[in-house]
């Protein structure tokens, strides 16, 4: 017989000063055997994840992400090592250090993100909401500011 698995930590989801943003810590689960972490994409990520990509390997003075999407959500999620994570709306800004396999940040449409201060072994795992279309990305952040602008956000 298994030895029956509990929670180690409290669980949740906590919503950044960013509007749309949310950081999410999933349950871990540990035993004699090991641990577990579990998140339900139904639960945890607000979107049903059509992709996704790891990025690794990013000496740690370079940044990625510093973009937008226009329809695109993601779900960021550092499965090894850390990288700092900034969301920014045009008005609200918020960093957070993802350092644990069991935190995701969702980053809806029309939120700037970006990603840096990534540790040697670090690797971002992130799931997209859609397939890769290069005209969903707004890449200059004055463009990103000006079209929140001509959509009222």
């Amino acid at each position: 017989m298994s030895p029956q698995l509990s929670p180690e930590q409290t669980y949740g989801r906590r919503a950044s000063i960013v509007p749309g943003v949310t950081l999410f810590r999933t349950r871990v689960y540990r035993d004699p055997r090991g641990a577990l972490t579990v998140g339900e994409f139904s639960n945890e990520v607000p979107f049903t994840p059509q992709r996704y990509f790891m990025i690794y390997d990013v000496p740690s003075i370079e940044s990625r992400g510093e973009h937008a999407h226009r329809l695109c959500h993601q779900y960021l999620v550092c499965i090894r090592g850390s990288c700092r994570a900034i969301a920014d709306d045009g008005t609200h800004r918020e960093e957070f250090v993802l350092d644990s396999f069991d935190l995701g940040l969702h980053l809806p449409p029309m939120i700037w993100g970006t990603q840096y201060r990534y540790t040697a072994d670090a690797i971002l795992l992130v799931f997209a909401s859609h397939s890769y279309d290069p005209d969903d990305y707004i890449r200059a952040y004055g463009a990103f500011i000006e079209e929140r602008r001509r959509q009222g956000l």
